[in-house]
């Protein structure tokens, strides 16, 4: 077994809707107009509801309300409409895994949670088009639910190695399987046809500094991890508990920030957080 076979078994399980492919397709396109991209989108009325409330959110804090798809798109931009397309499809497509395995309220919170921090610590360290990091962010962990989906019996050898012999659960990843749960995310990043930057931000998001490319990507989605942390502690082993100032501070640093860029974040983020968390996840009954 391999990331490579896993994902690609996954991929075929769990693609994409023709949505959110048809959408790509346009965006990537330099002659779509935008009633041609409006039209596609008019014909999902669960995306074009999911759009207007997210052009409405304290997300973007507009000053006067949107009612049409047409002018959300104008607003937000395509490639924002494409992130919030590719965002609530991956939602969709993992659906219904026992709550025995993972309780999926709380893994969206927190994926939500790092995909808004990373996407606004690459606004402050200026990074260009910054904003798609939101997604990195967002599907960072996508590997953990591959894992619980497609390889139960194995995983569960994992969290016995946690529980047993306090080991790390990514160190469990690799003697069980020689991956781990960062690798199988950006492999399946890949197959989606997601840009190198974020999969490559994906795949070394655990350790940044081994990125041969993209590192600056890869530490934002590795400080944007602590940040969600702070909101919603992951219940997951292989995520790092809250992290404390001194962490935070030497994060900041790595990223040529001021300390109290990471420190105030949580807060900043929180009521973004929430809106998001509602828009993707509508009928969610998790307490923030």
């Amino acid at each position: 077994m391999t990331p490579e076979s896993l994902a690609q078994d996954t991929h075929t399980l769990f693609s994409l809707p023709d949505v959110a492919f048809r959408i790509n397709e346009l965006i990537e396109k330099p002659d779509t107009r935008l009633s041609e991209l409006a039209e596609v989108i008019l014909c999902d009325p669960g995306l074009s509801a999911r759009l207007l409330r997210l052009v409405n959110s304290a997300y973007y804090a507009l000053a006067k309300p949107v009612d049409t798809v047409s002018q959300a798109i104008h607003l937000i931009g395509q490639r924002e409409v494409q992130d919030l397309v590719m965002a609530t499809s991956a939602v969709d497509l993992f659906k219904g895994l026992p709550p025995a395995q993972v309780n999926m309220e709380m893994f969206w919170f927190h994926s939500i949670a790092c995909g808004i921090a990373a996407r606004e610590l690459a606004r402050r360290c200026h990074l260009p088009e910054g904003e798609r990091l939101f997604l990195a962010g967002l599907l960072h962990s996508v590997g953990k639910l591959i894992f619980y989906s497609r390889c139960p019996d194995q995983y569960r050898e994992v969290l016995q190695q946690v529980e047993r012999q306090g080991v790390d659960a990514v160190a469990a990843e690799l003697q069980v399987f020689g991956f781990t749960y960062a690798d199988l995310s950006a492999e399946l990043l890949k197959n989606w046809r997601f840009p190198e930057r974020l999969w490559v931000a994906v795949a070394h998001h655990l350790e940044p500094a081994q990125a041969p490319n993209y590192w600056l990507e890869a530490t934002i989605v590795h400080a944007a991890i602590y940040v969600a942390n702070s909101l919603q502690p992951s219940t997951h082993p292989s995520l790092p508990t809250v992290a404390s100032p001194d962490i935070l501070a030497s994060l900041a640093d790595m990223l040529a920030l001021p300390p109290e860029s990471l420190t105030a974040l949580p807060a900043e983020i929180n009521l973004q957080v929430i809106e998001i968390f509602e828009i993707i996840q509508p009928g969610a009954t998790l307490i923030y």
